[in-house]
């Protein structure tokens, strides 16, 4: 059975597929990563398989790092949660 944060954490529980973009932050982030990519394929063709693993072990620490920071982050609001919930003295 799996860990109800890594459920949480996977939208196993709650499905929030869209980011919000509101300044646009994040399609400008996104532009200049393509940007820098299709870069890097033109000066370098014959590394394609470098670049590639490059970007999977990229995605695949940055993954776990955010799996890991979610999960803190969640431990924290539960442990305020507590707190709040002992009696006042």
């Amino acid at each position: 059975m799996r860990n109800i944060l890594d459920e949480l954490y996977d939208y196993d529980l709650f499905h929030l597929t869209e980011i919000e973009d509101t300044d646009g932050a994040y399609k400008a982030a996104l532009d200049r990563l393509v940007k820098a990519e299709t870069e890097l394929k033109k000066a370098y063709p014959d590394n394609d398989k470098i670049l590639d693993e490059y970007q999977s072990a990229d995605i695949e620490l940055h993954n776990l790092s955010n799996r890991n920071e979610f999960r803190k982050g969640f431990k924290v609001g539960a442990q305020l949660v507590l707190e709040m919930i002992k009696p006042i003295k």
